[in-house]
Parts: C-alpha cells; structure tokens; sequence
C-alpha cells in the first residue's frame, strides 16, 4: 500500500507540476541515513532496522514524493540521546523512534495531535520496523497501511486532499526524550529490603505490636501470681 501510495506521488510530480494533484494525510515513515531523512519505499514491516538506527515517522498532509518529514533535524536526537539508559542483550538490538504527530491543521475536526515524543525499543536483533514500532507505541493497521500511532488519528486512514496548498517552511519543535527507567527501579528496591520485598515500615509495625503484646502478657501474669 505503501509503495501505490508512493507511485501516485511520483505520477503527480512528474505530470509537469511542482507537486502532484492530490495530497494525502498519512503516516509518512523515514529512516535517518547519513544524517537525513530517507523516505520509506516500503512499508515498515518490509524494512530490517539495524542495531543503533533510528526510525522516523510523521503524520501529515504530503504532496511529494519526497515525504513530510518530522520537525526536527535529523541530526538532532541520536540513538545516545534516545536510548540512553537501555542496554541490549545477546541477540538484541537498540532502535530510536521518532514520533511527530503533526499539526493542529493537519487534524480531523475535533481531534488534537499529541506532543512529538522519542521512543527506544530494545528488540531481537532480526525484528522488522513494523515490530520496532509495535514496541514503543500502539498501532492501528488497514489491509498492511499504518493508519494510527497512539490513537492518532482516531479513525481516518490516508486522507485524499484535493488540490493541496503549497508546502509551508516549519519551525523546528522538541522531542520528549524517554524518561529514565533506573529511577522506577531505584525507588522500588529503596522501599524493600533485600531478602523478600516486606516494606521496612511494615516490620516495624510488626515489631511494635509484637513488644505491645509482649508486655501485656507479662503484666497479666503478675497480676495472676499476686
């Protein structure tokens, strides 16, 4: 579906115009090459990302063949910047995700796109785009075209515009970086001990009832033997 989508682009560009006839509103998916971003000819289930790669997609009203890209350059966020705190283990690879979802004038009529966001999936080292996204966020598929991210659209799936405007120059915006996952995990082994996870004020409650009952015990056998 990806690669029609593509050939109708390339059709409408070469018909004597800067842009093709019709736009359409999809999830336009790159890969960052060389510093840039390379538009997708195929579809992200057709696609092997490599380890330390970083995958890009954006949701948007595109005219070219060349794609919407993300608003941000494609130097700016590295798989360092991405997965900082994620390590892969044998047969794993790290893959960044950049997720842009457009602008308020590209939405349907009441919705509102969410913050751009970066994502890292930590996945076995064979796992295709399609699996590196189903990692980091959740996927709405039609007959194999991407069709949502997180919800995003609610609905629509490659929206025809007839007679787009001109593409707009825009301004660059920030990515929410992944936050760290050590944090979580600090805070859990600090509220339990190390031998069995019972919570430390929770002994103490014990430890109180215990000396409590114990001195009870002890005044009531006084008061017996008296």
């Amino acid at each position: 579906m990806l690669t029609l989508l593509l050939s109708v682009l390339l059709l409408g560009a070469g018909a004597g115009s800067a842009r093709a006839a019709d736009g359409y509103k999809y999830w336009n998916y790159f890969h960052v090459t060389a510093g840039k971003y390379v538009f997708a000819t195929t579809g992200p289930a057709d696609f092997i990302p490599k380890d330390g790669s970083v995958e890009a997609y954006r949701y948007g009203l595109s005219s070219t063949a060349k794609g919407l890209t993300p608003r941000a350059s494609a130097t700016t966020y590295t798989i360092d910047d991405i997965c900082a705190d994620r390590q892969a283990g044998a047969g794993e690879k790290r893959v960044g995700v950049l997720l842009d979802y457009g602008t308020r004038a590209d939405a349907g009529r009441g919705e509102t796109p969410p913050a751009p966001r970066a994502a890292c999936a930590v996945v076995p080292t064979k796992a295709n785009g399609q699996q590196v996204l189903d990692a980091v966020a959740k996927v709405r598929m039609d007959k194999q075209l991407l069709c949502g991210i997180d919800g995003y659209p609610v609905k629509t799936c490659s929206v025809t515009v007839k007679h787009p405007p001109a593409p707009t120059r825009e301004a660059p915006v920030d990515f929410a970086l992944p936050t760290s996952r050590s944090d979580g995990a600090d805070r859990q082994s600090s509220s339990s001990d190390s031998g069995g996870g019972v919570p430390w004020p929770l002994v103490g409650v014990v430890a109180a009832v215990v000396v409590i009952g114990g001195a009870g015990l002890a005044l009531g056998r006084r008061r017996t033997s008296a």
